[in-house]
């Protein structure tokens, strides 16, 4: 594949998810009760979102400089991000322990396709696609509070930066996923990275310094919500969205340098 032209390969890899994607909707479209479910969870977990906020600005105006209005556009964001993760990313990534372990990455492998590629999106849980949905909803619900519309300049700039939000964040996926290649037992890596990720449903400047520092520079969550959401909210500067685009494309190079690095050292089920 490698030897093939970029745009060759670039034109394969779309028919290849595409085509992984085609078979994955005809079998989750045999469950549709699924999206029911996910339905009622996203929901319910919005309100309790907003909820907890709504009481914590029962003691406060602002939450590190954001108001009600600001902070619950950004849980929107939050949670946009968080159905990418769980409609695309922790399906198939997710697997990737178990198919060290197991041996059935010799498969993967042994196909016609770019691992990594491959790896990454064979699965997808078509049914989360609707916490996207509401996650921009929501947002597009607080900004209309907040009297604040975005232009349609604010508008590129908050899915230019989303869409680097949702690099970093497969970035960190491949990431952690990786770590299976020097440490087997590591399958709770995903509950580790939910933990984390959790604090990306707040504003960063409500963190303390060195908190702050952590999820800027050492665990870049809060590229992920706060850029966006800024985006949105009028509070964006330029070189912040071109520091967000950096950093994803910094995050990818080094994920991939990471992922060879990690295949090179995988020596399949026989050892």
């Amino acid at each position: 594949m490698s030897a093939l032209p970029l745009g060759a390969r670039l034109r394969r890899a779309v028919a290849l998810v595409a085509a992984l994607w085609r078979a994955n909707l005809a079998e989750e479209l045999q469950y549709r009760a699924n999206f029911v479910a996910s339905l009622f969870s996203t929901v319910f977990w919005l309100a309790l979102a907003v909820l907890t906020v709504a009481l914590f600005f029962r003691q406060t105006t602002s939450l590190g400089g954001w108001s009600f209005w600001e902070v619950v556009a950004l849980l929107g964001v939050f949670n946009t991000l968080a159905g990418v993760v769980e409609a695309f990313l922790r399906p198939g990534i997710g697997r990737l322990v178990e198919d060290v372990r197991s041996g059935a990455l010799d498969l993967v492998l042994a196909r016609p396709a770019e691992p990594q590629l491959y790896i990454s999106f064979r699965r997808i849980d078509i049914w989360r696609i609707a916490d996207i949905v509401l996650g921009l909803a929501l947002s597009a619900f607080a900004l209309a509070h907040t009297g604040h519309l975005p232009g349609p300049g604010a508008i590129l700039a908050f899915l230019a930066t989303l869409a680097a939000a949702a690099a970093i964040i497969y970035a960190i996926w491949i990431a952690l996923m990786s770590l299976t290649f020097w440490f087997v037992a590591v399958e709770n890596v995903s509950v580790l990275f939910d933990a984390v990720y959790e604090a990306a449903r707040y504003p960063a400047s409500a963190y303390p310094g060195a908190l702050r520092f952590l999820f800027v520079y050492l665990i870049p969550i809060a590229w992920t919500t706060t850029i966006p959401a800024s985006a949105l909210t009028g509070r964006l500067r330029p070189a912040a969205a071109a520091t967000t685009l950096a950093v994803a494309l910094a995050a990818l190079a080094l994920t991939r340098l990471l992922w060879r690095t990690a295949i090179r050292r995988y020596t399949s089920a026989g050892g």
